[in-house]
């Protein structure tokens, strides 16, 4: 009787870890490992020719290419940020 119950656990502890399995995720397609085939002074090469061209978005895209620095000093930053906190409220996304 022992070995009975024994044999029915073992048995549905093989079929439970063998279903869980089939419910794994796999990529798909498969994931190929990235391969460069420029070098990094090519591709620094090919990033100076595009801003030449003017090929280089200057808005939310990346990179950001900044006219000239900022004249405002640190404390003007700050000025700002508690302007705007105080009228928009703390709009900082903290996550989920």
């Amino acid at each position: 009787m022992r070995t009975l119950r024994t044999l029915h656990i073992a048995l549905a502890v093989l079929t439970f870890s063998s279903a869980a399995s089939a419910f794994a995720e796999a990529p798909y397609p498969v994931e190929q490992p990235f391969v460069s085939t420029l070098s990094r002074a090519q591709v620094k090469q090919q990033l100076i020719e595009a801003e030449h061209q003017g090929l280089l978005s200057q808005g939310d895209d990346y990179p950001v290419l900044s006219e000239a620095p900022s004249q405002l000093s640190r404390q003007d930053v700050e000025r700002q940020l508690q302007t705007a906190q105080s009228v928009h409220g703390d709009a900082t996304y903290a996550g989920a």
